[in-house]
């Protein structure tokens, strides 16, 4: 690991502990250790300063200083998305039939795009991904960010189709889990999950491009005339040769 990807890593790990400003020392012990810390005075002798922090706001800092370590750089806009997430966002996205622009308002509200997040409940990464459900969508590492995006965009497409593209119960499910959202059969009366679900609406309703509804699997063929036939359910049509095809926009 280079000395300059240890220092980020030291930077996004102060800034995750305490709102102070995460200036890093440098400083060798009598048995020629190299040691960091963002403390300049006490005990430690004869500091160097390695690293400034930028005199942003803490989540702005832990946000740059998140996506520096992961070797990423940072879009300076109104949403503050990192750059380098937005082409991950976009492919598994396309593969899904989920519009980026939700995505964008989950991880947002999820995490404030730091890919090192970790919730009180165990959630982690960008999309915040339970242990459970990351095993169960084959996600080894879930503060990697292609396996995260990749795993909670496969995850919100399959609650968009158990919900027939019914948004607010889409994510209430992803808050609080499919369980509350059939026991209660709407939004849980729990003001986290409630608060979640406004607070992505209000994001998304600004942004949002394309509708989503379910996605369907489609099979084309042809009958006995030469007319073109299009079925959602080929058990209809025994005997009949009939091809699958996946359409995003029904």
């Amino acid at each position: 690991m280079s000395f300059s990807r240890i220092i980020l890593i030291f930077a996004a790990l102060c800034g995750a502990f305490t709102t102070a400003h995460a200036d890093i020392y440098q400083f060798v012990d009598e048995n020629g250790v190299v040691h960091f810390t963002n403390v300049s005075g006490g005990r430690v002798k004869s500091p160097t300063k390695v690293h400034k922090e930028p005199r942003g706001t803490a989540t702005e800092n832990r946000t740059v200083a998140a996506a520096q370590a992961s070797g990423s750089a940072v879009r300076r806009s109104g949403d503050d998305i990192p750059a380098s997430y937005l082409p991950i966002i976009n492919s598994a996205c396309a593969r899904y039939g989920v519009d980026p622009s939700l995505v964008h308002a989950i991880v947002k509200v999820e995490s404030d795009f730091n890919p090192y997040a970790v919730s009180r409940k165990g959630a982690m990464g960008l999309m915040q991904l339970m242990p459970e459900t990351a095993l169960i969508l084959n996600v080894k590492d879930s503060f990697s960010p292609h396996e995260n995006i990749e795993g909670g965009v496969r995850y919100l497409r399959y609650l968009l189709d158990r919900y027939e593209g019914n948004l607010s119960l889409t994510l209430a499910a992803y808050n609080s889990g499919e369980t509350s959202v059939k026991k209660w059969g709407t939004i849980p009366p729990y003001k986290e999950t409630q608060d979640y679900v406004k607070k992505i609406l209000n994001l998304y309703n600004g942004t949002g491009s394309r509708p989503l509804a379910p996605r369907y699997t489609i099979y084309v063929g042809t009958s006995a005339d030469g007319t073109i036939m299009l079925t959602d359910n080929p058990s209809n049509h025994p005997g009949k040769k009939l091809h699958r095809r996946m359409d995003q926009s029904l």
